[in-house]
């Protein structure tokens, strides 16, 4: 790092010129400081030249701080941005970490802990920087969203790690948490980056295809095989097949899937022939395999064979600094989809989003912001546009849903804070986004696991203000669909 831009916001120029002072005291790299007194003055200075690092004082005359620090999380997420604050408000200054702040400063300000701040800022800065040269070419085609959260970063440089072998690689997490977008992304990423890539969503299968759908058929091997069928392991040749919920596929098919893995061969149903197959595989399971190993309802042998690089996906509730950038993204692509123009979100409706504790996690967050984009009557979405839900249920980022998907108190807060029917509305909500991602979006099946009828499904989805996840994929069995 040769030179470094400081982008110091403050109305008292005194405080600019004690910042100032301490920057130019730092022996390396050089800092350059640029000065603003207002929000207005510190967007005009960003829109000409894009700082390294700002320091801004929280209450400005016609402003505050957390309105430079969203346009910096929505243009350069990597430009860190130090909030100034009085001792009775680091409170709130706290709160703007929660939303993307690297630090804060306490007046009176102090040169020697402006200078600390700013050296463990550049060091901060330059691992994110080698992070960004990481995942940034491949963000649009793979899907995979910029993190600032330490647990999804840590995943996302271990896939990127694996990706360039032919190593099999399990993706566990919660339902909703981006494992077929890592996926993908793993598979972008690798010397088979031009060749198919395969997902298959074992759990939108019925039990009895699940082989022939993997393997492939002959005609006549059972009823209703009319005609040859080619399986997803040929249909990925060269490339990748991506197998998710693998801990749903039959005791009686894993011992075929495992000679597939050992030996690169397999058989359609009802074949005799061996065919040799050069497939990548990538699994991925929101259950812990290794205690169903221990269950005996998931073969040993085939675990440690998918198991040979594992990637854990951390949950929303464990990477809120990620919600306002996702809500950002979300917004735009959503916005662009639907013909509508929107400015984004207000300072209140996105508290909301970040305090709320999505058992449904990525896929959750982008279901309410679809639903709120397509209501929403005025610029920007409010907090009156988001579900009922989210204003009744919106818990402190501590008493988040434990990990492992719904709870019985489905939300996490405790039992005084909210009513019965909002705390049932809530776990209802949670399985039923559960039972659609663990059925690949098939209703039919998903109705079936909650031991309802398809049409009460239908009559809840509606009443609960939900979409399915999968509704705008390929007809039938889903399983294209993205697990986002």
């Amino acid at each position: 790092m040769q030179h470094v831009v400081l982008l110091a916001v403050d109305d008292d120029p005194v405080q600019l010129e004690i910042i100032a002072s301490a920057a130019a005291r730092l022996e390396y790299p050089p800092i350059e400081v640029l000065k603003a007194a207002t929000v207005a003055e510190a967007l005009a200075s960003i829109d000409a030249r894009t700082p390294d690092m700002v320091i801004c004082d929280k209450l400005l005359p016609d402003g505050e701080a957390r309105e430079v620090l969203a346009v910096m999380r929505r243009t350069n997420p990597l430009v860190p941005v130090i909030v100034i604050t009085a001792h009775e408000s680091v409170a709130s200054a706290v709160d703007l970490i929660k939303q993307g702040a690297r630090d804060y400063l306490v007046k009176p300000l102090k040169p020697l802990e402006i200078q600390q701040v700013i050296a463990g800022t550049l060091a901060w800065r330059t691992d994110e920087a080698d992070y960004a040269e990481l995942i940034e070419p491949e963000t649009e085609r793979s899907g995979i969203a910029f993190s600032a959260a330490e647990p999804m970063k840590t995943a996302i440089r271990l896939a990127a790690r694996a990706a360039d072998s032919d190593a099999s690689i399990l993706i566990q997490g919660e339902s909703g948490t981006g494992k077929e977008l890592l996926a993908r992304f793993i598979h972008s990423r690798s010397g088979r980056r031009d060749k198919p890539f395969i997902p298959v969503h074992v759990a939108a299968l019925p039990e009895s295809l699940v082989e022939s759908e993997l393997f492939g058929h002959r005609k006549g091997a059972f009823t209703g095989a009319q005609s040859d069928r080619t399986g997803f392991f040929e249909q990925a040749t060269s490339g990748t097949l991506f197998i998710d919920e693998i801990a749903e596929i039959p005791l009686s098919v894993q011992v075929k899937l495992l000679r597939a893995l050992q030996f690169r061969e397999i058989q359609r149903v009802g074949d005799s022939e061996t065919r040799t197959v050069d497939v990548r595989i990538l699994a991925a399971s929101h259950r812990e395999l290794e205690e169903m190993v221990r269950e005996g309802t998931f073969r040993e042998d085939l675990y440690y064979r998918v198991n040979v690089i594992t990637v854990h996906l951390p949950p929303l509730r464990d990477r809120r600094e990620d919600i306002p950038h996702l809500v950002d993204h979300m917004i735009r692509k959503i916005a662009r989809k639907n013909g509508r123009a929107l400015d984004g979100i207000t300072q209140r409706a996105l508290n909301l989003l970040v305090g709320y504790a999505f058992p449904g996690n990525v896929r959750e967050l982008e279901n309410i912001i679809e639903r709120s984009v397509i209501l929403s009557r005025r610029s920007m979405i409010t907090d009156e546009d988001l579900p009922a839900f989210v204003l009744a249920g919106s818990v402190p980022a501590a008493e988040a849903t434990p990990a492992g998907g719904c709870s019985d108190t489905a939300g996490g807060d405790s039992i005084e804070e909210r009513s019965l029917d909002e705390r049932l509305e809530s776990l209802e909500r949670c399985l039923i986004l559960e039972a659609l991602d663990r059925t690949g979006g098939n209703q039919s099946r998903a109705a079936a696991l909650l031991k309802i009828t398809e049409r009460r499904l239908r009559s809840r989805l509606e009443r609960l203000d939900l979409t399915n996840p999968y509704a705008q994929t390929a007809p039938g069995l889903a399983r294209q669909g993205e697990s986002e």
